[in-house]
């Protein structure tokens, strides 16, 4: 409808009242201005993602409820306990939902966060995996470790010391995952990493998340996982996008070109970067009994 043509459910409006007719729609047109000029500001300022969600959102209201509490716990996070504002970065979640999902269609298999700092990505993915399955966290739990510092001085002028990114503890993210009590299917595993690895060899990845940041554990986090994912199974790596730490780009494309791939960028703050196995990939591993719940501390603690 026009802002001139009479509103034909009410054809007496604008004929027994004139003066408001020409009134209200001169305050439509004001209000269609107003959101023209917000558009564009909008635009200039890259602040575009206010959309609706994916439709498997409105079609499940189970699914709605669990994004929502996700979404809702990032994005709460105070600048005081994360300084880059989680809130700034809720596509990110929604990234998480989408990867997981597909992961939770794979054949039986465990879930893996390497480099949990203090657990907010890790309770996104325990909210959206199969709680049928465990979740693994694995992280020094007391910053960078001077191992993985010298070797990110190798690749560029690195102003990252020993112990950044503390204070965290297996205690603090175990709450504050299950919200107040540790959850069953979560095993956190403290010490440096891939020495933390020994004895998990054998177990099969749905998917993997990979935030340590520097280049040499998420060197070894890749060459570590790819070949017990199971085929279709997806790896994520933050940071990808980030100047902060430019060598996680360089982690993982030396990695790609050794396996014959491309890495998916995925649009969130830092740029994420997305593998997935192909379904005809073969492996010999064998799926192994573990123990959930456990806390575990193995190899050298930072």
């Amino acid at each position: 409808m026009s802002d001139q043509a009479p509103d034909k459910r009410f054809p007496g409006v604008r004929r027994l009242a004139p003066g408001v007719y020409r009134m209200g729609s001169a305050v439509l047109r004001s209000i269609r201005a107003v959101t023209r000029r917000a558009q564009r500001r909008a635009l200039a300022n890259l602040d575009v993602y206010h959309q609706f969600p994916p439709a498997i959102l409105s079609a499940s209201p189970e699914k709605r409820a669990t994004f929502h509490d996700a979404l809702r716990a990032y994005a709460s996070v105070s600048i005081r306990d994360e300084a880059s504002g989680l809130y700034s970065d809720p596509i990110r979640v929604l990234n998480f939902f989408q990867a997981i999902e597909a992961a939770n269609r794979l054949p039986a298999g465990d879930y893996i966060e390497l480099g949990s700092h203090r657990g907010y990505s890790l309770r996104v993915i325990h909210r959206f995996m199969d709680p049928t399955q465990t979740l693994f966290s694995f992280d020094t739990f007391e910053g960078f470790h001077e191992r993985d510092i010298a070797v990110e001085q190798l690749h560029y002028d690195a102003p990252w010391t020993k112990g950044n990114f503390a204070p965290t503890s297996v205690e603090r993210i175990a709450r504050y995952v299950g919200d107040g009590t540790r959850p069953a299917n979560l095993t956190i595993i403290k010490g440096w990493f891939p020495d933390s690895f020994r004895g998990l060899e054998d177990r099969r990845w749905r998917f993997a998340h990979i935030d340590f940041d520097l280049y040499q554990p998420i060197k070894a986090a890749l060459e570590t996982i790819w070949q017990p994912l199971l085929p279709g199974g997806v790896i994520m790596v933050h940071d990808y996008g980030s100047h902060g730490f430019p060598a996680a780009r360089k982690a993982v494309d030396e990695f790609c070109a050794r396996i014959g791939t491309l890495p998916t960028v995925l649009p969130d703050r830092w740029s994420t970067a997305i593998l997935r196995k192909p379904l005809h990939a073969a492996s010999s591993h064998q799926g192994a009994a573990g123990t959930d719940g456990d806390v575990v501390s193995a190899g050298a603690s930072a």
